[in-house]
């Protein structure tokens, strides 16, 4: 009955105030946690002390204005127990200085980005620390930047968390499920054989997609006779891949996809378009990384022959980051 007395209080360090930074430190703080939400643009800490906080539009907590204590990386003084990078992944290697300032020996770190094998790369660049894997659901986007304003759009937010060694203090990782559970947020914590499995099949549901729109340059709607056949054998692909990790993929799970995916391209919002296509069109960097070179990176560890991915990688080859974590050394 006293177990809460004796319960350590979590620092968290959010980095990134996008939407899905935004959202984390906002259902954080609505439960009493301890959270500091880093943002890299003066601009964005400015306005939020301005407005009195963020103001969150979820459809798990309703409308509220927080006022998450929000900072830049230069204002920050702290250590923080648990490190959250919610950050695209180009972005991942910038972080250095900061989560090098921020972290103690016992730091858990991990990142909420889109892509597969994100907490192995975090772990050969930060041996010291300890890293989850993790993935989250809860389709966040911005609203109105100039009133610090952002989305929270599915009527639930699902966590999942595992722990990439057997490093991280079982007490530790029950206060952060603990933490994020009264926070509003459906958490979960796996082995890394359960996460594995649920995070391949998130990749497929996205890597072939994104690889199809990227060599085409077009979006889903668009994905028919041989595009669609170019998508087949892309998704055909990766199930051959995780077979060849031991990665154990329902039976049906293509066919319940690609049934999904009918309905899916009947929509006409944001989500037909691929993301990558449409940084590579402004100039941006994108999520390509960890959401479509991880999967030669993987082949080339297990020996599996990807034809239709090997040709899309010819044409994109450079933007190729994962050179930069030490992958295909």
């Amino acid at each position: 009955m006293f177990e809460n007395l004796f319960k350590k209080k979590l620092k968290y360090l959010v980095i990134g105030a996008g939407s899905t930074g935004a959202t984390f430190a906002c259902f954080l703080h609505s439960a009493g946690k301890n959270v500091t939400l880093l943002s890299k643009y003066d601009e964005i800490v400015q306005l939020a002390k301005e407005k009195g906080g963020i103001n969150l539009i979820s459809a798990v907590k309703g409308e509220h204005r927080y006022n998450v204590n929000i900072k830049t990386e230069k204002t920050y003084r702290g250590k923080a127990d648990v490190i959250i990078l919610c950050i695209r992944t180009p972005h991942l290697l910038s972080a250095t200085d900061i989560i090098e300032k921020a972290s103690h020996k016992k730091t858990v770190l991990f990142s909420i980005s889109n892509g597969f094998g994100i907490g192995f790369a975090l772990k050969k660049k930060y041996p010291d620390l300890k890293v989850l894997d993790a993935n989250f659901v809860g389709k966040c986007r911005w609203f109105n930047r100039k009133d610090v304003e952002y989305l929270q759009q599915r009527e639930y937010c699902e966590l999942n968390l595992a722990p990439k060694e057997d490093d991280v203090d079982p007490k530790i990782l029950n206060y952060i499920v603990e933490d994020f559970t009264q926070s509003g947020m459906k958490t979960t914590l796996m082995n890394e054989n359960q996460f594995t499995e649920i995070a391949f099949e998130r990749l497929i549901t996205r890597s072939a997609f994104e690889a199809c729109c990227i060599y085409y340059n077009i979006n889903a709607h668009q994905i028919v006779d041989e595009k669609w056949e170019t998508f087949d054998k892309l998704c055909k692909e990766l199930l051959t891949l995780a077979k060849a990790m031991g990665i154990n993929i329902r039976d049906n799970f293509l066919q319940e996809y690609y049934n999904n995916f009918e309905l899916y391209k009947e929509r006409d919002d944001a989500n037909v378009y691929s993301s990558i296509l449409n940084d590579m069109k402004i100039g941006q960097s994108s999520e390509i990384d960890f959401l479509f070179f991880i999967v030669l990176a993987l082949a080339k560890e297990y020996n599996v022959d990807l034809p239709e991915y090997q040709k899309i990688a010819e044409k994109f080859e450079q933007y190729n980051t994962l050179y930069d974590y030490g992958f295909f050394e």
